[in-house]
């Protein structure tokens, strides 16, 4: 196997340049490693990282591996770039957004009625912001269905989906929907990390 040093800055010069998720198998073939050599070279890789020198993590997830900002970085590329700064979110759209994150997939004819108020124009508002995504259509009515994207997942700091049932960590995600802060104002800020562009599904 090639030395250590130079599989971690092909590593690097590969997430960088894809900018987005990488299998470990992919980066492996690419690599002409094995995807348990490739995976010795990325726990290096990922422990260089944690040091607090640097200003990226590696971050893993179900669909693969990307190089993303640190969160304590975010604010500072904020005030450089401003158009990449994340908008908040109002209570209603994050409202929208834990019931598509809680039953996905969903069609907006659920949503309506869980909210009980038309949703059409938040639900166009939350994939705008690349958090939800149109997947297919179901059932005979053809209806669109939404889930939500790994853009949601990274901005909030999620692992998968499934983490949101783990206790407490709904509340904490959508705070402002389970404190009955409902009905217009400033809800919470996604934290935008690693401010990557997210793969939507048509």
């Amino acid at each position: 196997m090639e030395e250590l040093w130079a599989l971690k800055a092909k590593i690097e010069a590969l997430l960088v340049a894809a900018d987005r998720s990488v299998t470990i198998p992919a980066l492996a073939q690419c690599l002409d490693l094995t995807v348990e050599e490739a995976e010795v070279a990325l726990r290096e890789f990922e422990a260089d990282l944690l040091g607090a020198d640097r200003g990226v993590q590696l971050r893993r997830h179900p669909q693969g591996i990307r190089i993303e900002i640190k969160p304590q970085y975010i604010d500072m590329i904020g005030r450089l770039l401003p158009e990449r700064k994340a908008k908040p979110i109002t209570t209603q759209a994050l409202e929208t957004l834990a019931i598509v994150a809680l039953k996905q997939p969903v069609t907006l004819a659920d949503i309506n009625s869980i909210r009980g108020i038309e949703s059409a124009g938040t639900v166009q508002t939350l994939r705008n912001r690349k958090l939800i995504a149109r997947e297919a259509r179901l059932g005979p009515r053809r209806e669109k269905i939404w889930r939500t994207t790994q853009y949601f997942l990274d901005s909030f700091g999620l692992a998968s989906p499934d983490e949101l049932y783990k206790e407490g960590r709904m509340e904490e995600v959508f705070a402002s929907v389970y404190s009955g802060q409902m009905g217009g104002g400033q809800g919470a800020y996604p934290s935008d990390n690693g401010l990557q562009e997210a793969t939507e599904t048509q």
